[in-house]
């Protein structure tokens, strides 16, 4: 498939809403978008990436974004993890600066890498109901709720009864998504909470590596329902499956309107932030990672954004410059209203495929065939990056 049939392929429209369910005035307030990115890269001796990241024709950026190419050096674990914020920054901001800190803290960091990630996902939620964390969450505020809670702080100061504070129940009308990936050894590790989505480009197959988690996959159904929420889809919701014609996933960090049923558990209630966690071999075919929020899945099929980049890579172009070039793309289409972040992640060497059987001469003869050449492991040069 060409460049010229990639750009040129159909897609629908597709409702202007956020997260929450609500006709996001930001997107419809801003006729002209916010096209300036800002895109990083960089490497090390496994692997390079980049990023890039667009405000488009929201009126806010909610979206961050994290790397850490030497998260471990005892474990030789690179850190890779896209934030999808809604209702404000605030969540999303906060994890992008905290979650791979406490991964690397977590007991099980270095032995079980899958419970450590599971556990921090749920431990950043908790981290968040603290007042510790409000007072951080305020300074990147975004909604009222933060702004609210800001003067009350300095009400507080000066309230005749010593010590007294505003009641704070954590960040309750605004979360964030979350797609992380650890690139280990020879495995890729991949947390995700939410509907951002990591594919890899396997012999330039796409292979998605995460579940977009919606109200209506069925076991997210079943957990909602069994905490007494409901699933609906009305026309006048966009005809989008939500909870309670609320919030359009079934799983974030933050979003604590959505996690206070009392005596159900975190991973209970009608949303969680307990991650489904995924491993894949990194293999001789193993081409590259493409991690980035719904804003470029929106637009974008895993078979579109494969073959996008591919094309692109066999002209020798820059990682940055094909994420810049796919958020460029994305916002040209209908869909592209949202906030945009890619991030993508080539390997350098990989492991050479599998030798041929062995050439067995016959019982009592010799075989007149040279045997095998030897393989060598496929390095793919990422100096352009």
């Amino acid at each position: 498939m060409d460049a010229d049939r990639i750009l040129s392929l159909p897609l629908s429209s597709l409702s202007c809403e956020d997260h929450q369910g609500r006709i996001s005035s930001s997107t419809m307030a801003r006729s002209v978008p916010v096209t300036a990115m800002a895109t990083e890269s960089g490497e090390n001796g496994r692997l390079c990436y980049a990023v890039s990241a667009m405000q488009g024709y929201r009126d806010t950026m909610e979206d961050a974004h994290r790397v850490v190419l030497d998260l471990d050096a005892a474990t030789a674990t690179s850190f890779f993890g896209v934030y999808d914020g809604h209702g404000g920054p605030a969540v999303s901001k906060y994890c992008a600066k905290h979650l791979h800190n406490e991964l690397r803290k977590h007991a099980d960091f270095g032995r079980d890498p899958i419970a450590a990630l599971e556990r921090t996902f749920l431990r950043m939620d908790e981290k968040m109901k603290t007042r510790k964390a409000a007072k951080e969450l305020c300074e990147y505020g975004g909604n009222e709720y933060w702004e609210n809670y800001k003067k009350a702080i300095h009400s507080s100061r000066f309230l005749p009864i010593c010590g007294e504070k505003p009641p704070y129940d954590g960040p309750t009308s605004d979360g964030c998504t979350a797609c992380v990936v650890l690139i280990r050894g020879n495995q890729i590790i991949v947390a995700n909470a939410g509907d951002s989505r990591c594919v890899l480009s396997r012999n330039s197959q796409p292979m998605a590596l995460s579940t977009d988690f919606k109200p209506n996959v069925p076991s997210e159904r079943i957990r909602i329902e069994n905490a007494g929420r409901t699933v609906t889809v009305t026309e006048a919701r966009g005809n989008i499956p939500r909870i309670d014609e609320g919030i359009a996933i079934s799983r974030s960090l933050g979003d604590m309107t959505y996690k206070d049923i009392e005596g159900l558990s975190p991973l209970q209630q009608p949303m969680t932030a307990l991650p489904e966690v995924r491993t894949e071999d990194i293999t001789h075919d193993s081409q590259f990672l493409i991690i980035a929020c719904d804003g470029i899945w929106d637009c974008m099929t895993n078979r579109q954004a494969i073959d996008f980049v591919r094309i692109y890579l066999e002209s020798n172009v820059s990682l940055a410059a094909i994420c810049e070039a796919m958020l460029t793309h994305c916002l040209a289409t209908p869909r592209g209203r949202d906030n945009m972040t890619v991030m993508l992640v080539r390997f350098k060497t990989t492991l050479p495929p599998p030798s041929p059987p062995p050439n067995i001469p016959p019982a009592g003869g010799h075989s007149d065939e040279a045997p095998p050449a030897a393989t060598t492991a496929e390095v793919a040069s990422c100096s352009h990056s």
